[in-house]
């Protein structure tokens, strides 16, 4: 599978467009159901479970890059679920909402990840696998955070509405 990154040189109108529907549908409050908010997350481990460990088994310092991403990207999750924010509606579902500033620190990451794969790639001290490897447990590791502080969130406001018997 091949990854293409915009170029930031030649900002083209259809990145920024496709940025800023990304953009409009995060701010937007949608209706999710709760049994389904941990589909991706298995299948992100699932899927990116066996790149990770052939990198980070590579040496000990891939490992621990590996780790640190992974702390990374759990830091950043966190982050940015407690910048949503999550309703239960009439029918016992989940409504959520991004907030403008965890739409702003997607972006970053987004930016940082497409400047420093270049960055770092090309100084020649880590391997093109063992970098795309941080960016996955980054990107894992703030998924499912995200997840489940916005699931505790769900079961903290749906105990707080449910009646003591």
């Amino acid at each position: 599978m091949t990854v293409i990154y915009p170029d930031f040189n030649n900002m083209n109108q259809t990145f920024l467009v496709i940025m800023a529907i990304i953009l409009i549908l995060q701010l937007r409050e949608r209706k999710v159901k709760v049994r389904k908010l941990f589909v991706m997350p298995v299948f992100m481990v699932l899927a990116t479970g066996a790149v990770i460990y052939t990198s980070a088994s590579s040496s000990i310092t891939a490992f621990a890059l590996v780790a640190a991403g992974l702390a990374v990207g759990i830091g950043m999750g966190a982050a940015i679920g407690s910048l949503m924010k999550v309703n239960i509606h009439e029918d016992g579902s989940m409504l959520l909402k991004g907030s403008i500033l965890a739409v702003a620190v997607w972006i970053a990451l987004i930016g940082v990840k497409i400047l420093g794969k270049d960055t770092l790639g090309g100084t020649g001290y880590i391997n093109l696998s063992v970098l795309s490897s941080i960016f996955l447990a980054m990107a894992l590791g703030a998924m499912v955070t995200r997840r489940a502080y916005v699931y505790r969130e769900y079961m903290r406001q749906k105990k707080l509405q449910t009646p003591a018997q």
